[in-house]
């Protein structure tokens, strides 16, 4: 049952959007979906695993990431990302060659921002927000 429960949670948030879908801007998420932009400048394949790793952590909290590393992007966002989405989201949120975390509400906010990934950190701050403790309250992830 537990396998099922996970397997569910982690659809949730590629079924906020259809397979084919392309995002054009970080508003394209409001009210769906909460944002993590990553900039990691070296060696990004042992947070792009993590990131793998908790799929179903991310599916449960309608968490998106996107991680930038020497002009490639990777995410799990399930549509398209098209180069306009990206050049905007470094110019607006990541300016400069360091290491930079940020998080976004779904109202479009910036949440929390640091210098280094955790993920215990991020999720504490996403399950402290009053719009994800009424999603728990409510046994949703909506």
């Amino acid at each position: 049952m537990h396998k099922f429960i996970v397997l569910v949670l982690a659809l949730l948030t590629s079924s906020t959007f259809a397979q084919g879908s392309t995002v054009n801007d970080l508003k394209d998420f409001q009210w769906k979906n909460r944002i993590l932009l990553l900039n990691i400048p070296e060696d990004p394949n042992s947070t792009i695993n993590e990131l793998l790793k908790l799929a179903p952590q991310f599916a449960e909290r309608n968490l998106i990431w996107f991680l930038f590393s020497n002009g490639t992007l990777e995410t799990n966002f399930p549509g398209k990302v098209t180069d306009n989405f990206a050049k905007n989201v470094r110019e607006k949120y990541l300016q400069g060659p360091a290491m930079q975390v940020l998080l976004i509400g779904k109202d479009g906010q910036v949440k929390y921002k640091a210098n280094k990934f955790s993920a215990v950190e991020i999720f504490q701050r996403i399950d402290s927000m009053p719009m994800r403790r009424n999603e728990m309250q409510q046994g949703s992830a909506q």
